[in-house]
């Protein structure tokens, strides 16, 4: 519930008037990276990352002051490139990720700077929320990759004293010859590529009439509607090869990148009727109710999906711009 309690604390600092639900750009973690390096003995510095985080961003590139950012990690995917060190760091002695499995970080300022833009906001580590500084460079602008989906990078670091957080690492903190074992101040280095994937692509991943949701996609588009939602409860009442929530939103996301909207809309309502507990496809209405236009609806469905999944950041993220509540 920590990340429910955050993003409340950010709703009124960055409420916008001129809501676009296209200036929303998930986290693409596997093109970015959340390293840090600290000093041990002094004068080695020795780095480490975290493998699995995931968050969302806006970003307006006409108004660099809307940007803000939301994101969780996984601290048990700390690699340090030591087994035994990284299992130390898990333990109680350090992170205890027994008790507190994630860290999060929500903005809820921007400032100008010389070069770049200090982003503020507050970081939670283990029971511990402050707030920090992150010294972010120019960021990339809109650009788009080989295969035309957009992509936003922003780079940037800052300091934090481990102890703030309450990381004792009580063993290695003694001193000696002068010296602690490991330093207290670590160095963060952070790069957020935010991606947009758009229709030519993500027909790929829609496929043809052999996958599931390339098979309702096609009968929605060339039957109607009414019949891939029949196909679909057919598919579904199959008990050797059951249908997943997924297959039915894919093949909504396809007519939504397509901006027919209204199409997207029937086929999220049905899958929202035959899979109400799945937290996802809460959010995928939501975003086509945005797109809509219908910001009030997509607000009220945004909410369930965090409520569904307290840990979705891309829920989060685009609520707190919906509503101050």
């Amino acid at each position: 519930m920590v990340i429910v309690m955050l993003f409340s604390l950010g709703l009124a600092k960055t409420q916008s008037s001129d809501f676009d639900i296209s200036q929303f750009y998930p986290i693409d973690a596997s093109h970015s990276y959340l390293g840090f390096s600290i000093k041990y003995m002094g004068y080695a510095k020795v780095k480490g990352r975290f493998e699995k985080f995931k968050g969302s961003f806006r970003y307006d590139e006409n108004d660099l002051g809307k940007t803000s950012v939301s994101f969780t990690v996984d601290v048990a995917s700390i690699d340090t490139d030591n087994d035994w060190r990284d299992k130390d760091l898990r333990s109680a002695n350090w992170f205890d990720i027994e008790s507190y499995p994630q860290m999060h970080f929500i903005s809820h300022l921007v400032e100008e700077a010389d070069e770049g833009f200090n982003l503020i906001g507050e970081l939670t580590i283990k029971d511990v929320t402050k707030t920090v500084t992150i010294k972010m460079e120019p960021p990339s602008g809109v650009l788009k990759d080989i295969r035309g989906d957009l992509q936003v990078i922003f780079n940037g670091g800052f300091k934090l004293n481990r102890k703030d957080f309450g990381v004792e690492g009580k063993n290695w903190s003694k001193v000696k010859e002068g010296i602690t074992a490991v330093g207290e101040e670590v160095d963060i280095e952070l790069t957020m590529l935010g991606k947009q994937i758009q229709k030519n692509n993500f027909k790929n991943w829609v496929g043809g009439p052999e996958r599931p949701q390339g098979k309702l996609y096609q009968i929605a588009a060339n039957e109607g509607v009414e019949e891939a939602l029949k196909v679909f409860e057919e598919m579904k009442a199959d008990s050797e090869n059951p249908i997943s929530a997924a297959a039915l939103g894919m093949a909504a996301s396809m007519f939504l990148k397509e901006e027919k909207v209204d199409i997207a809309l029937k086929l999220f309502e049905a899958n929202l009727k035959a899979f109400p507990d799945d937290a996802r496809v809460y959010d995928s209405y939501a975003e086509a109710l945005a797109w809509a236009g219908n910001l009030e609806e997509a607000a009220k469905y945004y909410k369930m999906a965090l409520e569904k999944d307290p840990d979705n950041t891309n829920a989060g993220e685009v609520l707190r711009h919906l509503s101050p509540n």
